[in-house]
């Protein structure tokens, strides 16, 4: 290897990495989003203190978009797939047996997604434009946010497993704090509740 594919190669390593930890930032985001939703199991706890979680819900969610738009922009200084594909183009002894067209089909399979959550980024997350109401009337779905997620992960993990034979996990470790602190709020309100009921039941006898 000359030093010109040497020096070559550690810029594509040093990419791969700067984009691993964008995916990862917008994959914790996501996952505590989906923790803080109303269901009926915590809808009590989170509109008792609805003041915290709905804010900090919603800023995951805008950061959420923001990373992922990080991840898919084609500005040439951002760690991105762009930027990943096209030194591939140029280079593809980079990462042996990486299909770049299939790669790129995957990607554009999920361009409605990606256009609506741009949507949203440029009119609610990055800034607030009050004028333009298209992101409130096309909501950005759930299920589609998921499998797009885990289709940038699993597009990572095959180009990053043919240059170093790693594959990355994305998920928080430990896993299950938003969950935890939400059961430890049920049960001390359940607590608090059941004292109040006891002390009144005292009071009346």
């Amino acid at each position: 290897m000359n030093i010109d594919d040497e020096a070559q190669t550690k810029e594509f390593r040093s990419l791969l990495e700067e984009l691993r930890k964008q995916l990862l930032d917008a994959s914790i985001h996501f996952d505590i989003w989906e923790a803080l939703w109303p269901t009926e199991k915590v809808a009590d706890v989170l509109d008792k203190y609805r003041g915290f979680f709905l804010p900090t819900r919603n800023a995951h969610l805008s950061a959420f978009f923001i990373k992922v738009c990080n991840i898919v922009s084609n500005d040439p200084k951002s760690p991105s797939f762009y930027r990943v594909l096209s030194m591939l183009n140029k280079d593809g002894v980079l990462a042996q047996n990486v299909d770049v067209m299939l790669i790129k089909q995957r990607l554009n399979g999920h361009k409605p997604t990606l256009k609506a959550i741009k949507r949203y980024r440029d009119t609610r997350a990055a800034h607030w434009d009050s004028t333009n109401h298209e992101a409130e009337r096309k909501p950005v779905l759930f299920g589609d946010s998921r499998r797009m997620l885990t289709e940038l992960q699993d597009i990572f993990n095959e180009i990053c497993g043919a240059v170093t034979r790693n594959h990355w996990s994305f998920e928080l470790s430990p896993r299950g704090d938003s969950e935890l602190l939400l059961k430890h709020l049920s049960e001390l309100r359940s607590m608090h509740k059941q004292r109040i009921n006891e002390f009144k039941s005292r009071v009346k006898s």
